[in-house]
């Protein structure tokens, strides 16, 4: 049996550089002409050559860059706490290693015409990804088809995706120690505030929580709101007491939405907890403000980015992920508020 053809064998046969050969399978178009394009894409349909081999020949072809793509809609994204944590986690490890960070925000649809995608030469990708599970898995394979390994932030693990590890936490787990916290409570009427905006981390935040309400018997109700402007989510809340009255139990899928929910409680008179038990997630340092102590899940943001720098460098050195999937574990801080 012949050996698998390789980048060099490409170049060779194409009379180019492997270089070139790389933006060919990259879909990078800068610095080759279409001749040149089409002859190499003609030798490798010939030679049968799998653009996502090109990972093995990295080391000759490192630029000491990290491409690092996030799909949201909101063009205020690094606002988010989670993502600004996330991102300075793996910043700061790529730098502490030499490797430089190139950060791109892409709105919905736009992933495969953004410049990141298109011309940017990076060892290696990135993503965090907002959508439906189907428009996310067309993300995913049209970065896979860039011949590149990836890391994909707060995914969950698809196998069939080549040279792919997912790094994510466990929101579900984090969810059900939340959810069981009100049921111990007593509570018949559980209501959760979340984003009109799909991100997978969330629903596998909803997914925790009605797994353990279901087993209770409890009815867990879902009000979506535009989490980004915290007078949007005062005012879903508002709307809500106005139209339902106040319910035993009340989620945010993030501690904005939680804080915010407590600031309208008590303007209406409402009692934390008694009156109302109130619940976050994340844990970012401005929740040690809310009176009373929220109670919500540490979320390893930060670390989450680290991890994920650390395995796609070692993937860079070695030619292959080591595993495919890494959950990191949150943990409940227990408060007053529930």
């Amino acid at each position: 049996m012949p050996p698998s053809p390789t980048i060099h064998t490409v170049a060779a046969a194409a009379n180019v550089s492997i270089a070139t050969v790389s933006k060919v399978v990259n879909g990078i178009r800068t610095g080759v002409s279409e001749p040149t394009r089409k002859r190499v894409e003609a030798v490798i349909e010939q030679l049968g050559y799998r653009p996502s081999r090109i990972g093995r020949s990295l080391r000759t072809l490192r630029r000491s860059t990290i491409g690092m793509a996030i799909v949201d809609p909101n063009p205020t994204f690094l606002a988010d706490p989670f993502i600004t944590n996330l991102v300075a986690g793996l910043a700061n490890y790529l730098s502490m290693q030499n490797f430089g960070l190139f950060l791109q925000g892409v709105k919905p649809h736009q992933l495969q015409a953004s410049f990141l995608v298109r011309e940017s030469e990076v060892d290696a990708m990135c993503v965090m990804l907002t959508g439906p599970p189907r428009t996310r898995q067309s993300y995913m394979h049209a970065l896979v088809d860039l011949g590149q390994p990836i890391v994909a932030f707060q995914e969950l693990l698809d196998v069939r995706l080549k040279d792919v590890c997912f790094v994510r936490q466990d929101d579900r787990g984090g969810a059900m120690e939340i959810a069981r916290r009100v049921v111990a409570r007593g509570a018949r009427s559980v209501t959760m505030f979340i984003a009109d905006i799909p991100w997978p981390a969330i629903d596998e935040r909803i997914a925790g929580v009605r797994a353990v309400l279901s087993e209770a018997r409890i009815e867990l109700r879902l009000i979506r709101c535009d989490e980004t402007k915290l007078d949007a989510v005062a005012r879903a809340v508002t709307d809500y007491l106005d139209k339902e009255g106040a319910p035993d139990a009340l989620i945010g899928q993030n501690d904005q939405i939680a804080l915010t929910a407590m600031r309208v409680l008590k303007t209406r008179g409402l009692r934390i907890p008694d009156d109302v038990a109130v619940y976050g997630f994340n844990a970012f340092p401005f929740t040690e403000f809310a009176d009373p102590a929220l109670t919500t899940v540490r979320s390893p943001a930060y670390e989450l980015g680290e991890k994920g720098a650390e395995l796609l460098l070692a993937r860079l050195e070695s030619g292959q992920f080591a595993s495919i999937e890494h959950v990191l574990p949150v943990s409940l801080v227990p408060g007053a508020s529930g």
